[in-house]
C-alpha cells in the first residue's frame, strides 16, 4: 500500500479468479467508491503466467457513493475475496459487494487495529 494509507483504506485481495471477473469486481467497487486510493492491477505479464495470481486494490472507504450506482452483476466462477482495514470500513467494502454479487462469509480475522475478512463472491441472484 502507499504511504498516504489511512484508517479509512481497505486493501482487496481477489484469488482464484480470471482477469475478467476481477475486473467486474473492481469496476464494482470502483463504482461504489468512486475514488480509489490504488486501483486494481490491469492483468499478469507473460513471466507471471503459470503461478498463482492475486489481484489487488486499495479502496478509500471515504469516498463511498450514494446512492449506490452498481447493478447486481455475473461472474464467471466464484472468486475468493481478502478485505484488510479497520472494522468500518471493510464492513462497508463488504456491505457494497453484497450489493452487487452473491457474498458467503469464509471467516473473519480480528486484529489489534484490522480486520481480516475472507468472502467467497458468486452471481447475484438478480444479475
Amino acid at each position: 500500500m502507499s504511504g498516504l494509507e489511512t484508517a479509512d483504506h481497505v486493501s482487496v485481495h481477489l484469488t482464484g479468479c480470471a482477469k475478467e471477473d476481477a475486473n467486474t469486481v473492481f469496476g464494482a467497487l470502483e463504482a461504489a467508491f468512486p475514488e480509489v486510493a490504488e486501483p486494481g492491477a490491469k492483468g499478469p505479464t507473460e513471466a507471471d503466467k503459470g503461478g498463482a495470481t492475486v489481484w489487488c486494490m486499495v479502496v478509500d472507504a471515504r469516498t463511498r457513493a450514494t446512492p449506490r450506482a452498481v447493478a447486481p452483476a455475473r461472474l464467471t466462477s466464484p472468486v475468493t475475496v481478502d478485505l484488510f482495514g479497520a472494522a468500518d470500513p471493510v464492513r462497508q467494502v463488504r456491505e457494497e459487494l453484497g450489493v452487487v454479487f452473491g457474498v458467503e462469509d469464509h471467516g473473519t480475522v480480528p486484529g489489534e487495529h484490522e480486520l481480516e475478512v475472507r468472502l467467497q463472491l458468486g452471481s447475484h441472484p438478480d444479475a
